[in-house]
Protein backbone atom coordinates (compact mmCIF):
# COMPACT_ATOMS: atom_id res chain seq x y z
CA UNK A 1 0.00 0.00 0.00
CA UNK A 2 2.78 2.40 0.96
CA UNK A 3 4.56 1.90 -2.36
CA UNK A 4 1.35 2.66 -4.28
CA UNK A 5 1.00 5.98 -2.44
CA UNK A 6 4.67 6.85 -3.03
CA UNK A 7 4.36 5.93 -6.69
CA UNK A 8 1.24 8.08 -7.12
CA UNK A 9 2.91 11.00 -5.34
CA UNK A 10 6.01 10.77 -7.55
CA UNK A 11 3.79 10.51 -10.62
CA UNK A 12 1.91 13.70 -9.63
CA UNK A 13 5.20 15.55 -8.98
CA UNK A 14 6.46 14.49 -12.38
CA UNK A 15 3.24 15.63 -14.04
CA UNK A 16 3.53 19.01 -12.30
CA UNK A 17 7.18 19.34 -13.32
CA UNK A 18 6.33 18.51 -16.93
CA UNK A 19 3.51 21.07 -16.92
CA UNK A 20 5.88 23.75 -15.56
CA UNK A 21 8.48 22.93 -18.20
CA UNK A 22 5.87 23.11 -20.95
CA UNK A 23 4.74 26.50 -19.67
CA UNK A 24 8.34 27.77 -19.60
CA UNK A 25 8.89 26.46 -23.13
CA UNK A 26 5.81 28.37 -24.34
CA UNK A 27 7.10 31.54 -22.65
CA UNK A 28 10.51 31.14 -24.29
CA UNK A 29 8.89 30.54 -27.67
CA UNK A 30 6.81 33.72 -27.23
CA UNK A 31 9.88 35.74 -26.20
CA UNK A 32 11.80 34.45 -29.22
CA UNK A 33 8.92 35.35 -31.51
CA UNK A 34 8.85 38.86 -30.04
CA UNK A 35 12.61 39.23 -30.51
CA UNK A 36 12.37 38.06 -34.11
CA UNK A 37 9.64 40.61 -34.74
CA UNK A 38 11.83 43.33 -33.22
CA UNK A 39 14.73 42.25 -35.39
CA UNK A 40 12.60 42.42 -38.50
CA UNK A 41 11.34 45.89 -37.54
CA UNK A 42 14.90 47.02 -36.86
CA UNK A 43 15.80 46.13 -40.41
CA UNK A 44 17.70 42.92 -39.83
CA UNK A 45 19.51 42.09 -43.06
CA UNK A 46 17.55 39.73 -45.22
CA UNK A 47 19.98 39.65 -48.12
CA UNK A 48 23.41 38.12 -47.85
CA UNK A 49 26.12 40.72 -47.67
CA UNK A 50 23.87 43.49 -46.32
CA UNK A 51 25.88 45.59 -43.83
CA UNK A 52 24.41 46.54 -40.47
CA UNK A 53 25.77 49.65 -38.77
CA UNK A 54 23.58 49.82 -35.64
CA UNK A 55 20.76 47.71 -34.27
CA UNK A 56 18.85 47.74 -30.99
CA UNK A 57 16.55 45.34 -29.17
CA UNK A 58 14.72 45.04 -25.87
CA UNK A 59 15.66 41.93 -23.90
CA UNK A 60 14.10 40.27 -20.88
CA UNK A 61 15.91 40.93 -17.62
CA UNK A 62 16.35 37.52 -16.09
CA UNK A 63 17.66 34.07 -16.90
CA UNK A 64 16.57 34.20 -20.56
CA UNK A 65 18.31 37.51 -21.29
CA UNK A 66 21.81 36.17 -22.09
CA UNK A 67 20.51 33.57 -24.55
CA UNK A 68 18.33 36.19 -26.23
CA UNK A 69 21.35 38.52 -26.55
CA UNK A 70 23.45 35.74 -28.10
CA UNK A 71 20.68 34.94 -30.59
CA UNK A 72 20.34 38.61 -31.54
CA UNK A 73 24.08 39.02 -32.12
CA UNK A 74 24.21 35.83 -34.17
CA UNK A 75 21.31 36.87 -36.36
CA UNK A 76 22.54 40.42 -36.87
CA UNK A 77 26.22 39.84 -37.39
CA UNK A 78 26.72 36.43 -38.99
CA UNK A 79 28.65 36.96 -42.20
CA UNK A 80 29.70 40.49 -41.23
CA UNK A 81 32.39 39.60 -38.71
CA UNK A 82 35.00 36.85 -38.49
CA UNK A 83 33.70 33.84 -36.57
CA UNK A 84 36.10 34.27 -33.65
CA UNK A 85 35.10 37.92 -33.20
CA UNK A 86 31.40 37.01 -33.24
CA UNK A 87 32.02 34.18 -30.79
CA UNK A 88 33.83 36.49 -28.34
CA UNK A 89 31.14 39.16 -28.73
CA UNK A 90 28.42 36.61 -27.94
CA UNK A 91 30.21 35.56 -24.74
CA UNK A 92 30.84 39.15 -23.66
CA UNK A 93 27.28 40.27 -24.40
CA UNK A 94 25.99 37.31 -22.37
CA UNK A 95 28.12 38.37 -19.42
CA UNK A 96 26.97 42.00 -19.56
CA UNK A 97 23.33 40.95 -19.81
CA UNK A 98 23.73 38.48 -16.93
CA UNK A 99 25.42 41.16 -14.83
CA UNK A 100 22.66 43.64 -15.68
CA UNK A 101 19.95 41.12 -14.86
CA UNK A 102 21.38 40.81 -11.36
CA UNK A 103 21.18 44.53 -10.63
CA UNK A 104 20.44 45.41 -7.02
CA UNK A 105 17.21 47.32 -7.50
CA UNK A 106 15.95 46.08 -10.87
CA UNK A 107 12.16 45.61 -10.88
CA UNK A 108 10.88 42.14 -11.80
CA UNK A 109 9.19 43.51 -14.92
CA UNK A 110 12.27 45.45 -16.09
CA UNK A 111 13.78 44.97 -19.49
CA UNK A 112 17.25 45.57 -20.84
CA UNK A 113 18.21 47.54 -23.91
CA UNK A 114 20.84 45.98 -26.16
CA UNK A 115 22.56 48.17 -28.78
CA UNK A 116 25.08 46.82 -31.27
CA UNK A 117 27.17 49.06 -33.49
CA UNK A 118 29.87 48.33 -36.06
CA UNK A 119 32.06 51.33 -36.88
CA UNK A 120 35.66 52.04 -37.77
CA UNK A 121 36.57 48.34 -37.66
CA UNK A 122 35.24 48.01 -34.10
CA UNK A 123 32.18 46.28 -32.69
CA UNK A 124 30.57 48.02 -29.73
CA UNK A 125 27.88 46.37 -27.63
CA UNK A 126 25.93 48.37 -25.01
CA UNK A 127 23.56 47.01 -22.38
CA UNK A 128 21.38 49.45 -20.44
CA UNK A 129 18.96 48.91 -17.59
CA UNK A 130 17.10 51.16 -15.14
CA UNK A 131 18.54 49.63 -11.95
CA UNK A 132 21.68 50.31 -9.96
CA UNK A 133 25.02 48.57 -10.01
CA UNK A 134 25.82 45.48 -7.99
CA UNK A 135 28.70 45.95 -5.58
CA UNK A 136 31.98 45.36 -7.43
CA UNK A 137 30.48 45.82 -10.90
CA UNK A 138 32.95 48.58 -11.78
CA UNK A 139 35.99 46.31 -11.77
CA UNK A 140 36.73 42.72 -12.72
CA UNK A 141 38.26 42.10 -9.29
CA UNK A 142 34.92 42.62 -7.55
CA UNK A 143 32.59 41.48 -10.30
CA UNK A 144 33.12 37.74 -10.55
CA UNK A 145 34.13 35.57 -13.47
CA UNK A 146 31.89 37.33 -16.01
CA UNK A 147 33.60 40.69 -15.72
CA UNK A 148 36.99 38.97 -15.69
CA UNK A 149 36.08 37.53 -19.10
CA UNK A 150 35.05 40.99 -20.29
CA UNK A 151 38.37 42.40 -19.05
CA UNK A 152 40.34 39.64 -20.79
CA UNK A 153 38.55 39.58 -24.16
CA UNK A 154 37.41 43.15 -24.79
CA UNK A 155 39.61 45.82 -26.29
CA UNK A 156 37.85 48.35 -24.05
CA UNK A 157 34.91 48.17 -21.68
CA UNK A 158 33.22 50.30 -19.10
CA UNK A 159 30.35 50.92 -16.71
CA UNK A 160 28.49 54.06 -15.76
CA UNK A 161 25.42 54.57 -13.65
CA UNK A 162 24.01 57.89 -14.79
CA UNK A 163 20.24 57.49 -15.35
CA UNK A 164 20.31 53.73 -14.78
CA UNK A 165 23.24 51.50 -15.59
CA UNK A 166 25.15 51.30 -18.85
CA UNK A 167 27.66 48.50 -19.44
CA UNK A 168 29.55 48.34 -22.73
CA UNK A 169 32.48 46.72 -24.48
CA UNK A 170 34.37 47.06 -27.74
CA UNK A 171 36.29 44.44 -29.73
CA UNK A 172 38.16 44.72 -33.01
CA UNK A 173 35.79 43.79 -35.83
CA UNK A 174 38.50 42.57 -38.19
Amino acid sequence: MQSDVSFERRFRYQEMAIARLMCEARLLRDENAQLLAQLEQAGAPAAAGAKVDRLEATLPAGPNGPATARAALTRWLTGQLPGDVLSDARVLASELVASSSGATDLPETASLRLAVEVRDDALRVDVRHPGGLRPGARSPAGGGVGLQLVEALAKRWGVDDVGGTHLWFEVDAA
